[in-house]
């Protein structure tokens, strides 16, 4: 009987060494994502206003995103800063066309 609870309260330390070792894993893994993005993104900061443009956001937008901290993924302020410059000019082009009676 006392090897049961042996066995017992050993795959209990077990299962939660797993559990640990699973999160560190997954940070891990969330913070070498923020490194491969932020290579990317610093590649980015060289190109042209144009381009930058063309995907929906500018150098400050980029500088924004490098300005967060290591552990951050940049990629996520780049989104919202996307998502708000096409919510602005969503918003440009219905006033637009409501001051002109429509």
């Amino acid at each position: 009987m006392n090897t049961v609870t042996v066995n017992s309260k050993s795959s209990s330390h077990v299962s939660i060494f797993r559990v640990a070792l699973q999160a560190v894993a997954t940070k891990v893994s969330a913070i070498a994502v923020a490194f491969k993005n932020r290579r990317e993104i610093n590649e980015l900061a060289h190109a042209d206003a144009a381009i930058l443009r063309d995907l929906g956001i500018t150098h400050m937008d980029v500088d924004g995103a490098l300005a967060q901290p290591f552990w951050h993924d940049p990629s996520a302020h780049l989104v919202e800063a996307q998502m708000d410059w096409r919510r602005a000019s969503k918003a440009a082009k219905h006033d637009n066309f409501v001051g002109l009676g429509g």
